[in-house]
């Protein structure tokens, strides 16, 4: 499980965290307009859930697909709580359907 109490920032972001972020949120937010100041907090909990997930796989030393697969999904739940909370349901929702749209870019 992914400890919430986990402190990450952009600096402990790998350069491969910091280029997938920004693909991530570039492609969001050109789908999904947002205020300036939603759009960053956008950016920062997108990288700061990565960066957690990562964490959570060394600490945890998960090594097979099936387990990095359950903190992964533990993060997108973690991610899209966290938007509920600033945005409410259907604009979370837009906002993870356009991270998994992202990804297939």
């Amino acid at each position: 499980m992914l400890t919430s109490s986990l402190f990450v920032s952009a600096q402990d972001a790998n350069k491969w965290q910091l280029n997938q972020s920004k693909k991530i949120s570039s492609y969001v937010l050109e789908k999904i307009e947002l205020e300036p100041e939603d759009a960053e907090y956008f950016k920062k909990v997108q990288l700061d859930q990565m960066i957690q997930n990562a964490n959570e796989i060394k600490a945890s030393g998960a090594t097979s697909q099936e387990d990095k697969k359950k903190i992964y999904a533990t993060g997108r739940l973690n991610l899209k709580n966290k938007l509920v909370e600033r945005f409410g349901k259907k604009i979370a929702q837009s906002l993870m359907n356009a991270i998994n749209e992202s990804r297939k870019q």
